[in-house]
């Protein structure tokens, strides 16, 4: 008497659990020669910028720098002056899971920059970076989808089809995006620029068989010294598009790029005229990860007897990912900030976003994060200053209570600001993607132990039992109880296969002979 097992194998991509960790780094910064003395200090920025990312072990190790903008207002002159230096970091974290992972994804922001004048000529500044790992793994995991048996081991089995939605294929690219910012010709020409905002973003996507076409925009804000010394900024939206190398897999994969910023260079004029001081070349690097997820049909066996021996099935489960809805929502900001001024007229203007909270209201998912917003102007007597102020904003939608919600947010593009009598009116907007997904177990055969060196004794068994049928109860339970099969109890109740039962039926349960 024998059986065969016949196994079906799943291949995927998992996630580790997220890792996180606050990283400090501070520095002393000599003011160069060519730089004037500094009188006070007005503002100061950061970019992240990741050089490497590694697993070794338990342990991820993320370096790169920050890239650290200072606005001051020098002695004995007026206007703003920038003085800009880089800002090394190396910060590691441990995870039991990275251990088995491939590659790692890292999200590295500035938290908090603390800059101050030591004296004319030194700087002190210290700077709070948020950490955010999380590591990519294999995994596979095999079920048995039929068992083929002799008839007399009396084996019944229970498949199951489920609808999957599982990564399976993972992408990574470093690129350059180059492009001219055109300063219009109604503004006054760059003399010097002072600060620089680069923020990417994705789009639009598209695979082809092994491509994977990413669709973007770059947006682009520079803060700039004009040649009449006057101070005033640019800001465009640039396209860019690139082709990643990805394995094979269908058309109605889902992608998801995850863009890093990893060095940026610019300089006043273009190619073909270095002396147009109405334009600014400007060179992105950029690291792009890439992972798809794939529909997926499983199928299994989740349940086993037999009506003539015992037997020991080996369960596994498998925690996957089912139906995935993905919901793009904006959420629009007006506020008015307060300055403690009057001001004439705004420089600049840049928002930022914590990680989005996501609190459940039965079937409403309400997402919600704090909106940091900050403002370089110049007063009634052109002394600049800044204002920063956190705006909390809420966005709310439907989602079915029993889906798993995750979200991220970023900067609309959209914004503006405005000049009223009790501060500095502000408008933009934060846009949500938010991702429901149906999380399944999958329990599954993954082995099966028959004993048939002593068959059941089915002697006590009636030959025939009447059962009042109860809703609480299937038709295979109720067969695996009596030792018997589903086609025995339909066949015996003249019951066609497409027919269910009602509560207080009463069923014939013939036993398996």
């Amino acid at each position: 008497m024998e059986f065969e097992l016949k196994k079906e194998t799943l291949r995927f991509y998992e996630f580790s659990t997220v890792s996180s960790a606050v990283h400090e780094e501070s520095t002393e910064t000599i003011v160069p020669d060519y730089c004037p003395d500094i009188a006070r200090i007005i503002d100061a920025s950061g970019k992240v910028f990741l050089r490497s990312k590694d697993i070794q072990g338990d342990k991820a190790i993320v370096t790169g720098s920050v890239k650290v903008t200072v606005l001051f207002t020098p002695e004995g002159e007026n206007g703003i002056r920038n003085l800009e230096f880089a800002l090394p970091f190396n910060t590691s974290v441990v995870n039991q899971e990275f251990d088995r992972c491939q590659c790692l994804f890292a999200k590295v922001c500035v938290q908090s920059i603390e800059t101050r004048s030591m004296n004319p000529r030194k700087i002190f500044t210290r700077v709070l970076l948020t950490v955010q790992l999380r590591g990519l793994r294999h995994a596979e995991a095999a079920f048995c989808s039929h068992i083929a048996a002799d008839t007399s081991l009396g084996i019944a089995q229970m498949e199951q089809e489920a609808e999957l939605n599982l990564i399976t294929a993972y992408s990574e690219k470093d690129f350059t995006f180059t492009d001219e910012i055109a300063v219009p010709s109604v503004k006054d020409a760059v003399q010097e620029i002072l600060l620089s905002r680069m923020m990417p973003s994705v789009q639009e996507t598209k695979i082809f068989g092994t491509k994977l076409i990413i669709k973007g925009v770059l947006l682009a804000e520079l803060l700039y010294r004009t040649e009449q010394q006057g101070i005033t900024s640019v800001s465009t939206e640039l396209p860019f598009s690139q082709i990643m190398e990805i394995d094979e897999v269908p058309e109605t994969a889902s992608p998801t790029i995850v863009l890093q910023l990893s060095g940026m260079d610019y300089h006043i004029g273009s190619d073909e005229n270095p002396d147009d001081r109405h334009r600014v070349t400007i060179a992105v690097y950029l690291n792009a990860q890439a992972y798809l997820r794939c529909p997926v049909s499983f199928h299994c066996i989740c349940d086993v007897y037999s009506t003539a021996y015992d037997v020991t099935p080996d369960l596994a489960n498998l925690q996957c990912t089912g139906k995935i809805d993905v919901m793009n929502l904006r959420q629009s900001m007006r506020q008015t900030i307060e300055v403690g001024v009057v001001p004439s007229t705004v420089l600049s203007a840049a928002v930022s976003f914590d990680d989005v909270n996501i609190s459940r209201e039965e079937n409403t998912a309400v997402l919600q994060t704090m909106a940091h917003v900050k403002i370089l102007f110049l007063d009634e007597g052109n002394v600049p200053l800044v204002a920063e102020r956190q705006l909390e904003c809420t966005c709310r939608t439907e989602v079915p209570s029993d889906l798993q919600c995750t979200a991220q947010v970023q900067y609309g593009g959209d914004l503006s600001t405005s000049i009223s009598a009790s501060g500095i009116e502000v408008r933009f907007s934060a846009d949500f993607t938010l991702e429901a997904a149906e999380r399944k177990q999958l329990l599954g055969l993954t082995g099966l132990t028959v004993d048939t060196e002593h068959p059941k004794d089915t002697s006590q068994i009636p030959s025939i039992v009447l059962k009042l049928f109860d809703e609480d109860e299937s038709l295979w339970e109720i067969a695996k109880r009596y030792s018997t099969t589903v086609d025995v109890i339909r066949s015996a109740n003249d019951m066609p296969e497409d027919c269910t039962c009602g509560a207080g039926q009463m069923l014939l349960i013939p036993r398996k002979r």
